[in-house]
């Protein structure tokens, strides 16, 4: 049985979404705290919480990866950036999680170790590709022979 497939990967309207939802969460957060804290306390969280928002809609980005995913029939992965962008980088899994619509993956690049976060969901790729991601995950777990 071979488990080779490409995947593209890239953020979505549905993660943009999601974090626009858990930005207003946590200005909720600040607005509440503010309101149960005592007064001087309470005009600082409110000074502070349009500042720490924005930090964490612009950093909530970064750490998402976008590219192609490429898995040979041995079951080894490479990642290349988008377009073409320098050569593919073998790539090791730290971390995953299926659930039914959506696979979260924590890459790490074997030569110089850095981190990347894929996020795909089902309906972003081919049912085909949704099979042979599942699969090789699967596949991982039990131990490559």
């Amino acid at each position: 049985m071979s488990i080779a497939f490409e995947l593209h990967a890239a953020p979505g309207e549905a993660l943009r979404a999601l974090r626009m939802t858990v930005v207003a969460l946590a200005a909720a957060g600040f607005a509440l705290a503010a309101w149960l804290a005592s007064s001087p306390w309470g005009g600082i969280l409110l000074a502070v919480a349009p500042f720490a928002c924005a930090a964490a809609w612009q950093r909530g980005g970064h750490g998402l990866a976008r590219g192609r995913l490429s898995v040979d029939p041995a079951g080894q992965a490479c990642w290349q950036a988008p377009d073409g962008q320098g050569a593919a980088q073998p790539v090791r899994i730290e971390r995953w999680c299926v659930t039914e619509r959506l696979v979260w993956i924590r890459f790490s690049t074997q030569l110089a170790g850095a981190r990347r976060d894929t996020l795909v969901a089902r309906g972003a790729c081919e049912p085909a590709q949704w099979r042979s991601l599942r699969t090789w995950l699967a596949w991982l777990e039990r131990g490559a022979a």
